[in-house]
């Protein structure tokens, strides 16, 4: 017979319900997720809605914004915070910047700038600030002159930018009790200075000797009365009164 030839077709298996509602369940989901990231970044939500500036003084709000280059209203998420932080090199003031993203919408950034450590005093009278990365700017309106006087000083002078490095390490009641620092180079030391104290002693050293010295400086301005100190090679200490003493006899 036919049928006995030709052998029966095998029926192919049928997917269960329950695999293709799930295959089916996944798509939708897929599908929803798309959607809501799609409106998610198209709301207010993914924007920028306040940026938060701390710590600058010398650098303005102004040029801060405009090295991050961005404003509110852009996207929360890009550029990334490094992106952002290595924007900020190209303010010079700024020594280091810690940047937070509050979700939803709130930029933090805040500033850490160099340490003023003097004041240029210009031949016309005017005032400027100096950093201790030898950085000299406009002086801030009502900013206390609490920082010693620095007269005398080329801007291109090598030996600004080292001295304003040693000034930035020096303890604080010291850098309070600097009046005035001033240029005194000689052939045997390019570097030499003079250094006057509002505690009125007159102080010759040099830049390099400065920072191991300072111990010596401190224990006369608090132990003795005013007078000459020089810190070379060798340490001096003359009292003005031991000074005026001498004057008399001759």
């Amino acid at each position: 017979m036919l049928n006995d030839r030709i052998p029966a077709l095998k029926k192919e298996a049928e997917v269960p319900r329950t695999r293709r509602g799930k295959k089916l369940l996944r798509l939708v989901i897929a599908l929803a997720v798309i959607v809501l990231v799609v409106l998610f970044f198209r709301s207010p939500l993914s924007k920028i809605s306040e940026i938060q500036i701390t710590g600058q003084e010398f650098a303005s709000r102004e040029e801060v914004e405009q090295a991050l280059g961005i404003s509110s209203g852009d996207s929360f998420f890009y550029p990334s915070i490094g992106k952002l932080k290595s924007r900020l090199d190209a303010v010079k003031p700024i020594e280091s910047v810690r940047i937070i993203k509050k979700f939803p919408g709130v930029l933090r950034v805040e500033i850490k700038e160099y340490p003023q450590v003097a004041i240029q005093l210009a031949s016309d009278g005017k005032m400027s600030a100096i950093l201790s990365n030898g950085l000299m700017l406009t002086m801030p309106e009502g900013k206390l002159l609490d920082k010693p006087i620095l007269s005398g000083w080329k801007p291109a002078d090598g030996n600004l930018a080292s001295l304003c490095r040693v000034l930035s390490g020096l303890p604080g009641y010291l850098m309070a009790d600097l009046s005035e620092i001033q240029p005194d180079p000689s052939t045997s030391y390019p570097d030499r200075i003079k250094l006057y104290t509002r505690s009125r002693f007159e102080v010759t050293t040099t830049i390099g000797l400065l920072k191991d010295k300072i111990a010596y400086l401190s224990d006369i301005v608090q132990n003795r009365e005013p007078g000459k100190i020089i810190m070379l090679e060798a340490d001096t200490y003359l009292p003005y009164s031991a000074e005026n003493v001498t004057d008399e006899a001759e």
